[in-house]
């Protein structure tokens, strides 16, 4: 018998690997899809930032209240509450979140979900041609031509946290026109502008960055270890993740100690020195000007939220 565990996750996060993709092959559902829920009680889970990040599950994500700021690709987008995103395989992308009142939901889904088998009608017609030469990003807005994107997107959320019987059969079919949507939507004059040498040596940064997370490191550090001029470092970093390698750096470490606050008991000062910061008082100091909050309170408003979730 297959035992099922909850669909919608209440507090979202995500574990990179030394590449920065994002793991998921541990998560414990049958069905390849995971969903994650910021809203009510749950936005206590939120950090600044969900840094640069990049998966072989295409997603769909909606913001329900807030602003933020997107970037896929190179591309950045100011992102207002009512905005959707289809966010295609293997697409490097980040958000950086306003610091009250975010709320929004979003899941990943294995296309083979809505391909099925290699060579059908679904997988040589629709899924493979927008995997492979369709855009990074598609963007959805509120109106009567984007209706179908979040009609099935709130379907496929619904039928998750409600799981009735045969739900999977339901949701396959959501997530079928969902993808039609952006099937059609990509059928449009819209191209991916990223060269794939240049991404990369973006993402060969990014593996070494991560690797090396709690280390000093310098930007002659990371030219040195890619094989770029400082000046060539920092012009990719710009293009794709509209911040400085060196910036990047520093947001990353945030959200590795916002997660370490998140999940466990340990310290802060031993957070803050396996994060990469030389004094627990730097840390705070840094953590409060991206989260908006110490640490301390930080993890207390994550804990709170948490027992909250379980009544």
């Amino acid at each position: 018998m297959i035992r099922r565990t909850p669909m919608v996750s209440k507090a979202p996060g995500i574990r990179l690997d030394d590449r920065g993709q994002e793991l998921t092959e541990d998560i414990p559902h049958f069905f390849d899809l995971i969903i994650n829920d910021v809203t009510g009680p749950n936005r206590g889970f939120h950090t600044a930032c969900t840094p640069s990040h990049w998966h072989r599950e295409m997603e769909a994500f909606w913001l329900l209240s807030g602003t933020a700021r997107m970037t896929v690709d190179g591309a950045s987008f100011d992102v207002k509450a009512g905005d959707g995103f289809f966010i295609n395989s293997e697409a490097l992308h980040s958000l950086f979140y306003s610091k009250s009142g975010v709320e929004y939901r979003s899941f990943l889904f294995d296309p083979g979900i809505v391909a099925g088998a290699p060579g059908s009608v679904f997988d040589s017609v629709y899924v493979r041609p927008l995997l492979e030469e369709g855009p990074a990003v598609l963007r959805f807005s509120q109106t009567e031509e984007d209706a179908a994107f979040f009609e099935a997107f709130g379907q496929v959320f619904t039928l998750c946290e409600d799981e009735p019987p045969a739900y999977e059969v339901a949701v396959r079919e959501a997530l079928s026109r969902l993808v039609l949507a952006a099937w059609q939507k990509g059928r449009m004059p819209l191209s991916r502008q990223a060269t794939v040498e240049q991404e990369k040596r973006v993402k060969l940064v990014l593996r070494w960055m991560e690797a090396h997370l709690r280390e000093p490191i310098t930007l002659g550090d990371i030219s040195r270890e890619v094989n770029l001029c400082p000046r060539a470092c920092q012009k990719a970093f710009q293009k794709y993740l509209h911040c400085s390698p060196m910036e990047y750096l520093q947001r990353r470490r945030i959200f590795s100690a916002a997660q370490r606050l998140s999940l466990t008991d340990d310290p802060i000062t031993d957070i803050a020195l396996d994060c990469g910061f030389s004094s627990s008082s730097y840390f705070s100091k840094q953590f409060k000007a991206q989260t908006g909050s110490t640490p301390k309170a930080y993890r207390a408003a994550v804990q709170s939220a948490a027992r909250a979730a379980q009544i």
